[in-house]
């Protein structure tokens, strides 16, 4: 294996590892949420809360949605190379259709990652929301607050 590809091929792992890091933490904050509501009852405080757990099952989305396309760009990545060496069955090694596969290769690229940052952003929206609810909870039970619009007096 040549340098290039041993480059190639530690980058797309990292990538990897990163897209499936994001999710496990979207999971996990969706898991915590829960077992932290699981008497809570449906009041108003409650909302930031909702919008974490909305923002990460988004997140988790999004980077289920990369992951697929990154698994398209490979294909699709193949397929450039089988049509550029002539092998490929149903795409003659001409300039034409590479120049289609090779356009059809970067607005894959594009789209995961659009994907990708999505993700990323999603994921800590969901944790600002989370703290905010967290914040809200603790400032409720603080002696002395009184907040008749949010439900408690």
């Amino acid at each position: 294996m040549s340098a290039r590809q041993d480059i190639y091929k530690a980058t797309r792992e990292g990538q990897d590892k990163y897209a499936y890091f994001l999710l496990a933490a979207a999971g996990a904050a969706i898991a915590f949420a829960v077992t932290q509501s699981q008497t809570a009852t449906l009041t108003w405080p409650k909302l930031p809360l909702a919008f974490a757990v909305l923002t990460w099952a988004f997140s988790f989305y999004a980077g289920c949605q990369q992951i697929r396309d990154v698994t398209n760009i490979m294909q699709q990545n193949y397929d450039l190379l089988r049509a550029q060496e002539g092998l490929h069955p149903q795409f003659p090694n001409h300039p034409e259709v590479v120049a289609v596969i090779e356009e059809a290769v970067r607005e894959s690229a594009d789209k995961s990652g659009r994907w990708g940052a999505r993700q990323f952003r999603l994921l800590v929206t969901g944790a600002v929301f989370y703290v905010v609810w967290h914040v809200t909870e603790m400032a409720l039970r603080t002696p002395g607050v009184n907040v008749p619009y949010l439900g408690y007096s």
